[in-house]
């Protein structure tokens, strides 16, 4: 009886969209060291180009715990015969994609996105972005990774759903703050094999840098909203120490759900290593060793003679 209750609640998970929290859009305890996958707005904000991995780990001591992988990449795009003004003095284009994985035991979710933001100097220092991005969502069921009380039951079928989907945001930011607003799952379109759709989410991020300048260090404070029409809004509040543009350790909480502790490193500018250890204080957490994450990241500058604008969008 049990076997058949916890089938029957894996298949309303799929097939109920985004009325069960196994679909909502991922979220991530290191917000701040990729706002590019909560916003296409952000991708192209630096003259580099920006490439990251990551995985998440999830209330690891539950069965079938969400797990997440990510790519990422985005850049700046430009002509200098054309755009002869160094960057950051002059309006800019901005292209990039990304592919998300999310499994929780036999449920598996997979999208792949590109995306472009066009990047307009506003003053000397503060510039506003707007993005989109478009692709697909694919939602999937194994029944081979269930365990029923019957073996080889026929009433159990593998299926497989997809939609396609898009994100579009906007971005404000200088070498000091940064805001954004975006919406996710905007196309109200039915899944394949089901009456369901998928619901708008949106996101509201923001974050200051304070200069610590006797140890030559910054304090950033930053904050990030979630909230959807059928799920209740959940608020990440962040503070972190970046110690010499060298490294950085924080602390966030979320609201209901945990304490997280954030480390991470920055090689040269080029090699950045982020790892967030999330401390359950739910109810879950009589349950579950708490939550892994680990993102790392590569910029590449494509010419020496350009030259970077810093946004607080690391550590």
């Amino acid at each position: 009886m049990r076997s058949l209750i916890r089938v029957c609640i894996i298949c309303s998970l799929l097939v109920m969209g985004l009325d069960s929290f196994a679909q909502q859009p991922s979220h991530y305890s290191q917000y701040v060291f990729n706002n590019y996958l909560l916003n296409p707005a952000a991708g192209g904000v630096g003259d580099y180009i920006d490439i990251k991995g990551g995985y998440r780990n999830q209330w690891i001591g539950f069965g079938a715990a969400p797990q997440t992988y990510l790519v990422s990449l985005h850049a700046p795009i430009s002509n200098l015969k054309l755009e002869p003004k160094p960057f950051g003095t002059r309006n800019h284009h901005a292209f990039g994609g990304y592919v998300v994985k999310d499994q929780t035991g036999p449920i598996s979710q997979l999208g792949g996105y590109i995306s472009y933001a066009y990047h307009i100097r506003i003053s000397y220092d503060l510039k506003v972005s707007a993005g989109v991005s478009a692709g697909f969502r694919q939602y999937s069921l194994n029944t081979d990774e269930l365990w029923t009380l019957e073996a080889n039951d026929q009433d159990l079928i593998s299926m497989k759903t997809s939609t396609p989907d898009a994100t579009a945001g906007i971005w404000v930011y200088t070498d000091k703050y940064f805001a954004g607003f975006s919406g996710h799952q905007l196309i109200p379109l039915k899944l394949s094999t089901s009456d369901n759709k998928l619901n708008m989410h949106y996101f509201l991020t923001g974050g200051y840098s304070f200069p610590l300048r006797k140890i030559d260090s910054y304090l950033v404070p930053s904050a990030n909203v979630r909230f959807g029409i059928l799920t209740p809004i959940q608020t990440d509040i962040t503070v972190k120490l970046k110690y010499k543009r060298v490294a950085w350790a924080g602390i966030s909480y979320r609201k209901i759900d945990g304490l997280i502790g954030i480390v991470g490193v920055n090689v040269y500018n080029y090699l950045q290593i982020g790892y967030a250890f999330d401390f359950t204080l739910s109810k879950l957490a009589k349950y579950s060793n708490n939550s892994h994450e680990i993102i790392i990241g590569l910029r590449f500058k494509p010419s020496k003679n350009k030259t970077q604008v810093r946004c607080p969008d690391w550590g």
